[in-house]
């Protein structure tokens, strides 16, 4: 096995791994090493490295224990696959991007996300991370007892709450939805997640709005918190991969203009979708 220094990146979640080769044979060791990394903090940072996309897209598999073959849709080609203000056609080229987890207007919403960072001009804007299993951990007791066995309601889109200035709001024609508990279950590590978002989550299930705002409001002032929240600050050759159900990401304004910021993403596994539950995403606003 390779020595392998895991440093932490915050105090409440987030490792740095330092001397991992991404073109060495994993050996058992180094498996369970960086999957019990993943699962306790939420986040892994590679700096340095050359990673093919194929690479990318087995090392997140890994780390949730689906090795082997991708599943369809995991590996489109390369250069369709990327969050970049160079390509017009790619995810999110321009704008702000407020705290979520992707897809989880989905019942079995991606498990892994990771970004690479292919090109990279300073000064770069951030992405943003907060735990939402540390969020639950530390929820004042008033608000535990309030939100205890609360439903939430998710949609695709922007809801269009709070402080939208320069966010890149992006309409879906008949946004597919789910609800889940607001204090949810982790599948694959049974924590408690605090599952609720100020992009996706509507509503909270059978309350008024006022009453639904008021709550959502108290959750999302200490899920947001200044001091829970670590920016990743991009370099040419970072690789970061997160679990995106117990981590939110969120991302500075990014303009066409501005340095390059390009990025290539992968995430597991792909939702099962039937056709008419697939977002349809109109022109984004600008």
């Amino acid at each position: 096995m390779t020595h392998l220094e895991v440093k932490d990146l915050a105090p409440a979640f987030g490792a740095e791994i330092i001397g991992f080769d991404p073109k060495a044979p994993l050996d058992d060791e180094t498996r369970t090493l960086l999957r019990h990394a993943f699962d306790t903090r939420g986040l892994l940072r590679f700096r340095d490295i050359d990673l093919t996309h194929a690479e990318q897209v087995a090392l997140s598999r890994m780390l949730i224990r689906k090795e082997g073959l991708a599943e369809d849709g995991e590996t489109p080609p390369e250069d369709k696959f990327y969050v970049s203000n160079r390509r017009p056609d790619s995810a999110a080229p321009f704008g702000r991007l407020q705290f979520h987890s992707d897809t989880m207007w989905c019942e079995q919403p991606f498990e892994v996300l990771s970004l690479y960072g292919a090109q990279v001009e300073q000064p770069s804007a951030p992405t943003t991370f907060v735990s939402a299993v540390h969020a639950w951990k530390t929820l004042p007791d008033a608000l535990r007892k309030q939100i205890e066995g609360l439903e939430v309601l998710h949609t695709a889109g922007v809801v269009r709450r709070g402080d939208l200035s320069e966010v890149l709001v992006t309409e879906v024609v008949n946004p597919p939805t789910a609800i889940t508990k607001l204090g949810m279950r982790h599948p694959r590590t049974g924590e408690t997640v605090l599952y609720a978002c100020e992009q996706m989550t509507r509503e909270i299930v059978g309350l008024s709005h006022e009453e639904s705002e008021a709550i959502l409001e108290q959750v999302f002032d200490h899920l947001y918190a200044p001091t829970a929240q670590w920016d990743h600050e991009w370099r040419e050759g970072d690789f970061v991969v997160w679990d995106n159900i117990a981590m939110q990401h969120s991302r500075k304004t990014v303009t066409v203009e501005g340095p390059t910021r390009h990025l290539r993403k992968a995430a597991s596994p792909m939702p099962k979708l039937r056709p008419d539950q697939r977002p349809v995403y109109s022109a984004p606003a600008q």
